[in-house]
């Protein structure tokens, strides 16, 4: 199978590169610029450096062509900070170009997509009591995400959320996500 990561060059997007190399994969990628220096980027993995959200249609198309499925590894989550509302920042990168994406993939002849969501959204299903989608702009941005990904499932075209728990990790190059835990411990 052929497939486009966007995101491939981060912490979730390179080791799921990674994982389907291994598995006998063709996998792409783009990928902000600059590469984290020092990243063990597979070798494998052919990396366009852009912005997928200033392409125009007809370049993300290209990228999708000829690929059988994406992953969307990208976006942005709680911990970033911006205006108010914080609402428009979550539509901007995560609800606004997912739904570009699974167009134009859908229309590239892309079969499958797999969008790296949030944990979140099983606690929002599990305890609805608490309203975590009416309280939590992030939450709620999730689960809009989840829908609209969701909407564009049909018999040709199969479309999976993989709900991202907290994830530990480093990748050289790149500050961790919990420095200022470490930070805060010591």
């Amino acid at each position: 199978m052929n497939v486009l990561v966007i995101g491939g060059t981060g912490l979730i997007g390179s080791e799921t590169a990674r994982v389907l190399i291994a598995r006998g994969h063709t996998v792409r990628a783009l990928a902000l610029p600059p590469p984290p220096p020092g990243a063990a980027l597979p070798q494998e993995m052919a990396i366009t450096f852009a912005d997928y959200m200033a392409l125009d249609d007809d370049a993300l198309a290209r990228h999708l062509a000829g690929c059988d499925g994406l992953v969307f590894a990208a976006g942005i989550d709680e911990r970033v900070e911006g205006p108010k509302p914080i609402e428009a920042l979550f539509e901007k990168h995560n609800l606004a170009p997912l739904e570009r994406l699974l167009r134009l993939a859908k229309a590239s002849g892309v079969r499958q997509a797999a969008i790296c969501g949030s944990y979140f959204c099983h606690f929002a299903r599990l305890w609805p009591h608490h309203e975590l989608e009416r309280h939590h702009p992030y939450i709620r941005s999730r689960l809009n995400q989840e829908r609209l990904a969701l909407s564009f499932a049909d018999d040709g075209f199969s479309v999976a959320m993989v709900e991202l728990p907290y994830i530990f990790g480093a990748q050289p190059g790149r500050k961790p996500v919990w420095l200022f835990l470490a930070k805060q411990v010591r």
